[in-house]
């Protein structure tokens, strides 16, 4: 599946998170304080995701504009 990061964008949460799931590959992954941290790659855009975990919510789904945060999430 090819779509754009506007594209992307237009979908609820949970539907973003669904594509993910589908289509995407997941990079990275990282439990910080009560927070789950994980990285997606789909269509050429990475994307970062915030699950709270403890209320087990999505809490961010969105494209990442700076992909120099990556390096930010390796030394966590």
């Amino acid at each position: 599946m090819k779509l754009s990061r506007s594209e992307f964008c237009q979908f609820t949460l949970s539907s973003r998170m669904q594509l993910l799931k589908e289509f995407g590959k997941n990079i990275l992954k990282k439990k910080i304080e009560r927070r789950l941290i994980s990285v997606y790659t789909i269509s050429g855009f990475y994307v970062e995701v915030y699950e709270n975990l403890v209320s087990k919510k999505l809490e961010k789904v969105e494209p990442v504009k700076n992909i120099s945060i990556l390096d930010v999430y390796k030394d966590l």
